[in-house]
């Protein structure tokens, strides 16, 4: 009698599972998005079913409990179903800054010409290196395998990878340290075989300074080379090139894979990107890359453009879209996306301190004639978003393409948020509340 009992139970609660799985319909994608409000990483399945899009909020064990007041997550980089998140402190990493490694839980197996993708587990803490030694990242990058963190305190940055991460015993073992940037660091990796990493001095004869470092098999080899003026904020690769933001346009150079150069052979070129209304040259300070094209915006309020070069031309030239932002309003850095009908668009959040409400997201499309040349770029929608929360460099707006490529997830900071929106017509597909603040944000799945 028990034997019967205890089965007829056990059916009805498997029955009980299966019918609540399948109320909350398909699973779309597994959201990671930063919580400004409690310094948390949380998570939850993008679900839909007849009734629409469904996000619940869940929390990661064993994630490190920070203090808002004094700690902050910053950049956060996914890989092969890895995220690597920096944490970064007001005083000088010396209260506690480093990193945090989550599994994601989304496994991914190939079919042939496709994948197939299982949410068989919860998200898990993978490494914690979080103490007074870490040198207070604030940039988190991914190059190829290489996922980099910029210790600025410590002069120098940390490589890992998702191999390195799940085989190492401890985070000391899945990390290696190399010298090379100063003060605020943005870095480049390049095939894994050299790191450019800049020095943010504004004046003397560090202005400008870049730190070439030998990676891998090139180990142990470093020189330095300079940008025409300093205040370096940014850097990246691509086509086998490096671009950096200077104080005054854009400079590139031919990425030095055996590291043969020195400081006197290697040239260092310039693209200006004009002047504001007080002659002032116009610079930028992050980039983003689609195919062999770097994207990157310049200029305030009515001087705002998108900017784009093409790596793979011998000498790059430029090409700008202006914006024409009103005062006040600012264009993030873009963030560019393919989606499933291979259209190649950029999306511009136009945020405003002071004036949250009026928020939007641009859309620009890249290449409508589709012959891999962006001359022909136009902006093609501008969709009102919610508004930011924005305190120093936190409370931004984030966009992800979802898997598949038909719709973008976005969050609202300011008003506890994510959209979803078609990649179509840039519709808003559904607003799916939650608590907190929510900013950056990452995707898995399929």
């Amino acid at each position: 009698m028990n034997k019967t009992l205890f089965t007829i139970v056990a059916c009805l609660a498997t029955l009980s599972i299966s019918s609540t799985a399948q109320g909350q319909g398909r699973t779309l994608a597994r959201l990671f998005w930063q919580d400004d409000a409690d310094a948390r990483l949380r998570w939850g399945d993008l679900k839909k079913n007849s009734d629409g899009f469904h996000l619940i909020a869940n929390e990661i064990d064993q994630f490190p409990d920070l203090d808002p007041s004094e700690q902050s997550l910053v950049q956060m980089q996914g890989q092969d179903g890895m995220i690597v998140l920096g944490i970064h402190d007001q005083d000088s990493g010396t209260i506690g800054s480093g990193w945090v490694a989550i599994e994601s839980g989304v496994i991914e197996e190939p079919h042939g010409d496709h994948s197939h993708w299982r949410y068989k587990s919860p998200p898990s803490v993978t490494h914690t290196m979080i103490d007074d030694a870490q040198g207070n990242p604030a940039h988190v990058y991914r190059y190829g395998k290489s996922i980099v963190l910029a210790n600025d305190k410590h002069n120098g940055f940390t490589i890992v990878s998702s191999d390195s991460i799940r085989q190492a015993k401890t985070p000391e073992q899945a990390a290696s340290f190399h010298a090379g940037g100063n003060g605020h660091i943005t870095l480049a990796v390049v095939d894994d075989r050299v790191a450019y990493a800049t020095w943010i001095a504004g004046a003397d004869e560090d202005a400008g300074r870049i730190d070439v470092v030998g990676l891998g098999n090139n180990a142990g080899k470093q020189y330095a080379i300079h940008c025409p003026t300093g205040t370096l904020h940014g850097a990246t690769t691509n086509s086998g090139k490096v671009f950096f933001a200077p104080s005054d346009g854009l400079c590139w150079v031919d990425a030095d894979l055996d590291m043969t150069g020195s400081s006197e052979t290697v040239e260092v070129k310039h693209l200006s990107l004009g002047e504001d209304s007080d002659s002032k040259p116009l610079r930028t300070g992050a980039f983003a890359n689609l195919d062999s094209h770097v994207l990157f915006t310049a200029g305030k309020s009515e001087h705002s453009k998108l900017c784009v070069v093409n790596a793979a031309d011998a000498q790059p030239s430029l090409t700008e879209l202006k914006l024409s932002l009103s005062e006040g309003q600012s264009a993030a850095t873009p963030i560019a996306m393919k989606t499933a009908t291979a259209d190649l668009v950029a999306c511009l959040f136009v945020e405003s301190v002071e004036n949250p409400e009026t928020d939007s997201l641009i859309i620009v499309r890249l290449d409508r004639n589709r012959d891999g040349d962006f001359h022909d770029l136009l902006i093609q929608a501008t969709v009102p978003v919610g508004r930011n929360q924005i305190i120093g460099h936190a409370g931004h707006h984030d966009a992800v393409l979802l898997p598949g490529g038909r719709r973008i997830a976005i969050t609202n900071p300011g008003d506890q948020s994510v959209w979803v929106l078609s990649s179509s017509d840039f519709s808003v597909q559904a607003k799916l509340p939650l608590t907190g603040t929510p900013t950056r944000l990452l995707s898995f799945g399929g």
